[in-house]
């Protein structure tokens, strides 16, 4: 078993759009009960139930084709369950669509980075705000007086973002040209940028050394400190015992055990699907 990464943590900005949920971490923000889903008879998800409570950062860790990303899909409303229940703040979403779900505050990354190359990272980010007034109907009327107060407050979010995760030096670099530890550095970024209650991060350490990993899990810290709950998709057991707690495990599409990465060493079911194989 992989011991804890080292190293400090980078300092960083404090979001002032991120709310503090001090007194309210033990709540539970989502919850996924009894889901199930298959493909072409072939079982993905059979009979799922996690809680991901506020303000932390838990954990989903499971061997390939254990249904975590199928999982998270269901979540974000990308595609729907079979059978089951999600309840996001209280409230149904199982039948919602996703771009809902999104104006919810249940935001996502992906496993593959989907930034726009040939944007800058100045403009990647202010794609990914919505409810911008200037691309609707009565903006394109109205002109650049009725959106350019927005449009002058969203440059200032990102920009606030850059200067947090070191990027400014790289605001009007296209996204083609970025690392992959990067770009998924603006991944993240474009997701922060709708101002998300709960974070769905699906590998956000995939392709990425270890150096800038260590930074991104330093940056990931801090939002939690700042009260941004997430649910984190990580094969790297070590980032996972670093930030995750609890930690949920998966195998053959069912929840095996929730807790600290230490107590799941000690169940054999939880050795034997996921560190043993």
């Amino acid at each position: 078993m992989a011991a804890s990464l080292v190293g400090s943590n980078p300092k960083i900005l404090s979001l002032n759009s991120v709310a503090s949920a001090t007194g309210l971490r033990t709540a539970t923000v989502l919850q996924a009960q009894d889901i199930w889903r298959d493909f072409g008879g072939v079982i993905a998800v059979a009979g799922a139930t996690i809680n991901v409570p506020r303000g932390r950062i838990t954990g989903l860790i499971g061997p390939n084709g254990a249904g975590k990303s199928t999982l998270v899909n269901i979540i974000s409303g990308a595609i729907k369950p079979r059978s089951g229940v999600i309840t996001f703040e209280g409230v149904d979403i199982t039948a919602e669509a996703a771009h809902r779900i999104a104006h919810r505050g249940l935001v996502r990354t992906f496993q593959l980075s989907s930034e726009f190359g040939r944007l800058t990272v100045l403009e990647n980010l202010l794609v990914a705000a919505p409810h911008q007034v200037g691309e609707s109907l009565i903006g394109a009327v109205l002109g650049k007086r009725y959106w350019q107060n927005q449009e002058a407050a969203l440059v200032h979010q990102a920009r606030e973002l850059l200067i947090r995760f070191g990027m400014s030096a790289k605001e009007e670099e296209y996204a083609e040209n970025l690392s992959g530890g990067q770009r998924r550095l603006v991944e993240i970024m474009r997701a922060l940028m709708a101002k998300p209650k709960l974070l769905l991060l699906d590998e956000p350490l995939a392709g990425v050394n270890p150096s800038l990993g260590q930074e991104i899990l330093g940056y990931l810290e801090a939002l939690r400190d700042d009260g941004l709950t997430m649910l984190m998709i990580e094969h790297d057991l070590a980032a996972v015992e670093r930030v995750c707690n609890p930690v949920i495990v998966m195998a053959q599409g069912k929840v095996l055990a929730q807790g600290t990465l230490n107590d799941l060493r000690n169940q054999q079911e939880v050795l034997d699907a996921y560190f043993i194989g």
